[in-house]
């Protein structure tokens, strides 16, 4: 672990080691002009980074023996908390904290903020919460431009997508007994849609009838919605048993923030009944066996129920963009990021 803090959110605060890291990244001040201010602590003008991704201010020791001499008025005292740098196992090496009044003396503005001290040299870091307060950060969106992309691109828009050249494998375990469950009754006044669905689903290929043996069968439920529409679920909680589920990791908002560090501006679009657009492979496709009023079906697409769905979405759709400079996913929703218009647009 470096002891010298860089700027870009390399400090974070903790109560324990146990808790969770904290991923940080960079935003402008809000005049855009600098990421630097002068802070006054206790009526002596110090020079600062402003670190928009620290949830901690940090001084060094040579400062901070700097101000004691300049007999900077404060309460000091023991630090128990950890700080930890961006990435690293190990705190950081405090002498204690202090609190004291700071002032941006052309603003006026002014607050009690707290401070930490490192054993150690680096630059003086101002954290996000207290940039906040002395009106020297602002975060939040500058402005949403919209633009008629649906109309220049119809093709992407129109109707359920489904991903070229590809078919997923469920892994299976053999050593499960297969099971077959009875049909839920569905209330009378809900088949006329649950028909429909399920046509729709057939006409899209989603969905195929089934009409030969099969040793999985799970039933379905029928939800709801307040629209008056209704979510066809099925219930694999039998079949689950049998899917191994694979472990591959989902990123967080705050990774997905981080990545997209010295970028202004954004795209988010989002995957159309994401799961329906990854096709099953055909070994696949039994366990996920369905049954209805109408007779039994397979899902010849990923569907939610599915205990590994979630990773694996993620993992296929995460290839899909690896060549893809500036894009990020969590699921089907993708992020298209650019430090301006122009490299945005040309990511898009």
């Amino acid at each position: 672990m470096a002891q010298k803090p860089q700027r870009g959110g390399q400090i974070h605060s903790v109560e324990s080691e146990s808790d969770s890291d904290v991923f940080a990244f960079i935003l402008k001040t809000s005049d855009n002009s600098s990421d630097k201010v002068t802070v006054s602590l206790g009526g002596h003008p110090v020079e600062f980074v402003i670190d928009s991704g620290a949830s901690a201010n940090i001084i060094d020791k040579e400062l901070w023996e700097a101000l004691k001499k300049k007999r900077l008025k404060c309460y000091s005292e023991k630090c128990e908390k950890k700080l930890y740098a961006y990435s690293s196992t190990e705190p950081l090496k405090l002498l204690g904290k202090f609190r004291t009044h700071t002032l941006i003396e052309e603003t006026g503005n002014g607050s009690e903020e707290e401070f930490y001290v490192l054993n150690g040299k680096g630059p003086a870091l101002l954290g996000k919460d207290t940039a906040m307060n002395l009106a020297v950060l602002k975060l939040g969106v500058n402005s949403v431009q919209s633009f008629d992309i649906v109309r220049e691109y119809p093709e992407c828009f129109q109707g359920k997508g489904k991903l070229k050249n590809f078919k997923l494998k469920l892994h299976i375990d053999q050593d499960v007994k297969p099971f077959a469950q009875a049909m839920y009754r569905i209330p009378y006044s809900l088949r006329e849609k649950v028909g429909e669905q399920l046509d729709d689903l057939e006409s899209q290929d989603i969905i195929e009838k089934v009409n030969s043996p099969t040793p999985w069968v799970s039933p379905v439920i029928i939800v709801p919605k307040s629209n008056g529409d209704i979510r066809l679920c099925v219930d694999m909680r039998q079949a689950i048993a049998a899917i191994i589920r694979e472990r591959h990791p989902i990123p967080t908002v705050d990774e997905i923030l981080y990545n997209v560090n010295g970028s202004e501006v954004f795209s988010k679009l989002d995957l159309r009944s994401g799961y329906h657009q990854i096709e099953l492979e055909e070994s696949s496709r039994e366990i996920t066996t369905f049954v209805t009023y109408k007779g039994l079906y397979i899902y010849k697409r990923l569907m939610f129920g599915i205990s590994s769905a979630p990773e694996k979405y993620q993992q296929v759709i995460s290839q899909v963009f690896h060549d893809c400079e500036g894009v990020q996913n969590i699921s089907d929703d993708i992020v298209i990021h650019g430090r301006d218009k122009a490299e945005h647009d040309k990511r898009l």
